[in-house]
């Protein structure tokens, strides 16, 4: 049996296409619950939501107080998702929930797929070639959590392809030639970086695509305004917040670089599926490739997410950039089908032609399946009620995740702490001090609180911190298990310790 370039694509686009479904369908499935934990990173980005929605001011997103007073909110992204999130859910009546994350995500992750087929249809790239690449590579974890979850990345990812777009159409000729393409980019770029500052390598590629093509008077008069209008939105950002913003998005968590955190993330990130992708794309449209815009893109997003994940490691958030800069590079440098089936015959194994195309399909397709199979007993958890977190009411204060929001907002709406796991890495370093919070605990102040830590198992022991413990260090750490022990009983519960406080001995 031979199987021809055409077979091919009819026997796998149906595959690609049921992947790119079934994101799809997760996605929504996560907008239409917007009480449901799905990971744990939702959570503080809700608080922060909660933070800025109880009093609509940028300070309270931004707290400048050295994260002491009450909301002790660290909010690591810049403001525009937040913004966007809070007008939605004032519009729904939905605060308080992750309804206006998620759909604000959801749109975006919906406007970088439209974009997609836009740029396939203008170059006339295989439609089983563009499923079979988006299919695949959107099964890869990094993408499938942030489809339509509550982060800011999928809204900052779509404007940096609105950008894209108006230059790529400006270059190849498909919109007026003139000012006006480049200036809807850089607004473009300016707005992705004011939703998630790493977004940065898409304007960096096209100043130097501009420089390389000898129109350096034209980068220049995109970069410098650009760069201009982004250090004024910092600084104006900065003190309106009295020096809450830049405390918060780049002085709050700093850590070693080591290869180490690298490794760590590629593995989570589940490597085996997503390098056939990258490989395949290469591969196919290898003899189409120049050093081009898309080429530096996917360069720039490769080199600066990679140094990221070198720095602090622990997010495959980091591969969401580049792995969209690998489908951008894959449209725009066409489809291979083209260069299918050149010169001798393909070879043969087990009666089958083993031609690229085939090849290809494989790479792509088959270890996306094998990563759907292996989060099945997860899938099924998150399809229905049970095995997730959430949001619930207890001893009438809301709650945001019983098992990673570390306690209770607060009776006006605004948490009292929105993220264990960095508060108790900053605290571990030196850089928050807990002593507002030891006081709250130790005059029980705060009504309860939850956790998932076995009391069973005492304080942190000397030399472990964050890295070790991860989200039970906040707890563990002595100042905090020292109150909470003094002041609070402790009520285990399945995963959870409710921490209730005592009832004075004399009465």
């Amino acid at each position: 049996m031979t199987i021809t370039r055409g077979r091919v694509w009819k026997l796998f686009v149906p595959l690609n296409l049921a992947l790119l479904g079934y994101v799809l369908f997760f996605a929504g499935l996560r907008a239409a619950r917007p009480g449901t934990v799905f990971y744990y990173t939702e959570g503080p980005v809700l608080g922060s939501l909660a933070a800025l929605e109880a009093t609509g001011e940028l300070s309270s997103l931004y707290p400048a107080d050295g994260w002491t007073e009450p909301p002790v909110v660290l909010t690591l992204y810049p403001p525009l998702y937040f913004v966007a999130a809070a007008e939605v859910d004032r519009r729904l009546g939905s605060e308080g929930t992750f309804l206006g994350l998620r759909i604000v995500s959801l749109l975006a992750f919906a406007g970088v797929l439209g974009l997609l087929a836009y740029h396939a249809v203008r170059r006339r790239a295989s439609g089983a070639w563009l499923l079979a690449v988006g299919g695949a590579a959107l099964m890869t974890p990094a993408l499938f959590r942030l489809a339509g979850g509550a982060q800011a990345d999928m809204l900052a990812l779509f404007l940096t392809w609105v950008g894209l777009t108006a230059a790529v159409d400006h270059e190849d000729g498909s919109v007026r030639r003139g000012p006006l393409p480049l200036t809807l980019a850089a607004a473009a770029f300016l707005f992705a970086f004011l939703s998630k500052q790493s977004f940065v390598a898409a304007p960096a590629a096209l100043v130097l695509t501009l420089a390389l093509r000898g129109r350096v008077q034209a980068a220049l008069a995109f970069a410098l305004p650009l760069a201009a209008a982004a250090l004024a939105a910092v600084f104006l950002l900065d003190g309106l917040t009295g020096g809450g913003y830049l405390a918060n998005t780049l002085g709050a968590l700093t850590g070693d670089a080591s290869f180490a955190n690298l490794r760590a993330t590629l593995a989570e990130s589940e490597p085996l599926q997503w390098l056939p992708v990258v490989v395949a794309v290469l591969l196919a449209v290898r003899g189409h490739m120049r050093f081009g815009l898309p080429e530096i893109y996917l360069l720039g997003s490769a080199a600066l997410h990679t140094t990221a994940m070198v720095k602090t490691g622990s997010s495959v958030n980091y591969l969401l950039e580049p792995t969209f800069a690998l489908l951008f590079l894959a449209v725009l440098r066409g489809s291979p089908d083209a260069s299918a089936n050149r010169g001798a015959s393909a070879p043969r194994w087990m009666g089958i032609s083993w031609n690229p195309a085939l090849i290809v399909a494989l790479a792509l397709a088959l270890p996306a399946v094998a990563a759907v199979w292996r989060s099945a007993p997860n899938v099924r958890a998150l399809a229905g009620a049970a095995g997730t977190a959430q949001v619930a009411e207890f001893a009438g204060h809301p709650l945001v995740a019983p098992l990673f929001f570390p306690a209770v907002l607060a009776r006006g709406g605004r948490p009292w702490l929105n993220d264990p796991f960095a508060f108790g890495a900053m605290e571990e370093t030196g850089k928050w001090n807990p002593a507002r919070l030891v006081e709250d605990l130790e005059e029980r102040r705060i009504p309860f609180a939850l956790s998932t830590v076995d009391p069973a198992y005492g304080q942190a022991p000397p030399g472990e911190g964050s890295r070790e413990l991860v989200l039970g260090y906040f707890w563990m750490s002595p100042p905090v298990w020292q109150a909470l022990n003094g002041a609070y009983t402790a009520s285990v519960s399945g995963p959870l310790t409710a921490w209730l406080p005592r009832e004075d001995e004399s009465q």
